[in-house]
Order: structure tokens, then sequence, then C-alpha cells
């Protein structure tokens, strides 16, 4: 399975080159992307630490309208929609190849933990996209033994994060965008777990199930 995603891989980027070899200097954006077709995205986290990989938490992912990277590519900015506040990052899509990273915040201190994360988009069962990948994050304390934490991850399109109104992405420069990434993703509420208190990081297991997992 993995050859297997990888042959596409590399197929959807010659694919690209050719192409823009083609239309000159036309950008030949990726199809399917994260933001055409829906740019809100659920991702799952699995403990590779664990024999059987066990679940653990599932995050709303709101991707931001893109811009081009080079001949082959986008990138932009995204936040969570469902762990707060302050879960957010940059994104860059060439093919079916995501890379995504991200930081998130606590109420009472910024810059709390990191994430980084890798996805190969492919054909899902039903006719919602999806990718397959890692994701990692850790926390950043200036001490050793900081917690970190590896696992398999899924993204999953479900649907639109929609935009404040008035808001024009198409007039905004990046550092704009970002600010903007960083207003949404600091009005979301924090996450609970199972015991009442605030879930202390994006994939932290004992986290209340969202509504939508259950359905």
């Amino acid at each position: 399975m993995r050859i297997s995603k990888l042959k596409f891989t590399v197929f959807g980027l010659v694919l690209c080159l050719g192409i823009s070899g083609l239309l000159g200097r036309a950008i030949a954006q990726p199809r399917p992307n994260v933001f055409d077709g829906g740019n809100r995205w659920l991702i799952t986290f699995y403990d590779d630490c664990n024999v059987v990989h066990q679940q653990w938490a599932t995050q709303g992912v709101c991707f931001l309208p893109y811009k081009a990277c080079g001949t082959c590519g986008i990138r932009g900015f995204w936040y969570s929609d469902t762990f707060g506040p302050g879960w957010r990052g940059g994104y860059m899509q060439e093919g079916d190849r995501i890379v995504m990273h991200g930081n998130w915040d606590w109420p009472t201190r910024k810059f709390v933990g990191s994430d980084g994360m890798f996805f190969d988009l492919f054909a899902g069962t039903s006719p919602l996209d999806e990718a397959g990948g890692q994701w990692t994050e850790w926390f950043n304390t200036p001490v050793f033994g900081t917690p970190d934490f590896y696992g398999n991850s899924r993204l999953r399109r479900v649907g639109k994060c929609q935009l404040p109104q008035g808001v024009d992405i198409s007039r905004m420069s990046e550092p704009e965008i970002e600010k903007l990434t960083a207003d949404l993703s600091a009005k979301v509420k924090q996450r609970l777990r199972r015991d009442g208190k605030a879930a202390e990081y994006p994939g932290d297991p004992e986290q209340v199930p969202l509504r939508e997992e259950k359905q």
C-alpha cells in the first residue's frame, strides 16, 4: 500500500511538471486539494507506540484559501475549530502530498506545543477525499524529557468552514492572512477531557469525542 502511494506521489509530481512545461508560466494547481471542494477536514491520531495503534483524539481543521507555491504547489494557513485557543499553522500541497506544521497555546501561556504532519491524499471509500500519513506533536519545554507523541493519522474532508463576512483573501497579504488565522483560532473554546479538565494537547486521548464522531 505504501509503495502504491509512493508511485502515485511520483506520478502526480511528474504529471505536474509535464503540465507546467506545456503551459509555460501557467500554474498547475493540484487537484484535488485541501481547499477546493470543502476546506473542513477531520484529523485523527493513532498511537504508533501502541501495538494495536490505539485511536486517540480527532480534531477539526479549517484550511484557509491558498496561493501558488512554485509551478505545481499551493500554500496557506490552517486553524482548528475544535481545539483552542490558538491551535494553528501553515500548509503546503504539491501533487497528492500535504505537509503541515502548527503550534498551540493555553489561555495562560503562548507557544505551548508544536505539531508536524504529512499526508498522502487518495480517493476514499465515499465521495469525500481522504489522506493517510503521520502526525507528531511535542511540548515546547526547555528541559530534558520533553513529552512527544508519534502517530499514524487519517485526514477526511467533511465540509466547509466559513470565512468572516466581508473578508476578501485575494486582497490580503500573507502576514494579514496569518493574522486572520490567529484571530479565528483564538476564539475557539478549550476542548474538555472526560474528567472535565481542559485537554492538554490536540492528540490527548482522554478528550470527549466530537459529536460528529458519534454519528
